[in-house]
């Protein structure tokens, strides 16, 4: 089993939502039922999709931009990330979610899937409209954050996105996906966390700590430094709210790190003992527990499918 911070909230949040989007949605198939779940796990909010373009703008033009000594300025940024707002959203109104011959890989950066689309067949234009201009205000910041820029420019070089995998516990992996991780040689790597969330007030210590854990555990890639070796608290650590122009710096102490051990391994031992290692024929969905507020179910991608005779085991399902 492989866990991720962000699968373990989600299972907080709902198991059936967990179970969808972790047992059930499988993207080669041949059970119609889940490509479905695959397909509606791609849904994004629209929040979602605008922090997914600042994502994309910032790991695939601004860090490679700093990784070649080229200039980068924020008409470029601003123009790639309008470029991806205009397509996305073009390919999002079509909806082309029930196209039996949809092959996502192939779709390249056009693909979006828009929860709204699915779930109330139009796009509020004030939405898109806010969308864009949030994108542009986390741009505009994101230039402005002296401290950032010096950090991204000073290092040696900058990985975004990168796959850090290290073995938690009897077959269970962590997989963790930091936005950044920058490399100096004359100091410990800094891993930055970039937030596009309107108040920006949750404070993301524990999924840094996750990072921070990971990188000093897991298998180093071929283009980290030579011997590359350290400790969790070693490592900065950044949160860095692009909406609100707000930087948190987090450095770990040792009760911080055990406080992380004990979440990741209390949230994978809940998981295990609830899948019991069984594969997905084995299990109903009616083991797992659904959500306790209704806002959450608002927000599932996996609504229809959840709602749809939630009580009948899949196989009876699929028969519709």
């Amino acid at each position: 089993m492989r866990w991720s911070y962000s699968a373990s909230r989600s299972f907080r949040q709902c198991q059936r939502q967990w179970f969808f989007k972790n047992i059930v949605a499988n993207a080669k198939a041949k059970d119609p039922f889940r490509r479905r779940a695959y397909l509606l796990g791609k849904l994004q909010s629209i929040s979602a999709w605008r922090g997914r373009i600042v994502d994309d703008v910032i790991s695939n033009t601004i860090i490679p931009s700093l990784k070649r000594g080229a200039c980068i300025t924020l008409n470029v940024a601003k123009n790639r990330a309008r470029d991806l707002f205009d397509r996305q959203l073009a390919y999002a109104k079509r909806h082309p979610i029930t196209d039996s011959g949809l092959q996502v890989s192939k779709e390249g950066d056009d693909f979006t899937l828009l929860h709204p689309m699915e779930y109330e067949g139009k796009l509020l234009d004030h939405e898109i409209e806010r969308a864009w201009c949030e994108i542009e205000t986390a741009l505009v910041n994101l230039f402005s954050l002296d401290v950032v820029k010096h950090i991204l420019k000073s290092s040696d070089y900058v990985v975004s996105q990168r796959a850090l995998q290290f073995p938690l516990m009897d077959d269970v992996t962590v997989l963790a996906y930091p936005d950044a991780i920058a490399f100096r040689s004359d100091a410990p790597p800094v891993i930055i966390d970039w937030k596009v969330h309107t108040f920006g007030t949750n404070d993301a210590w524990l999924q840094l700590a996750v990072y921070a854990i990971a990188l000093s555990r897991c298998k180093p890639h071929s283009d980290f430094p030579d011997g590359f070796e350290l400790q969790p608290q070693e490592l900065t650590l950044y949160e860095v709210q692009l909406l609100t122009n707000v930087v948190r710096q987090h450095s770990l102490e040792e009760e911080q790190i055990i406080e992380a051990e004990e979440y990741m391994i209390d949230s994978a031992y809940e998981i295990a003992c609830l899948t019991e290692g069984k594969k997905y024929v084995d299990l109903r969905v009616d083991d797992f527990r659904s959500a306790v507020h209704a806002e959450t179910c608002k927000r599932c991608a996996f609504r229809a499918i959840c709602w749809e005779e939630s009580h009948v085991h899949r196989n009876e399902l699929f028969s519709h």
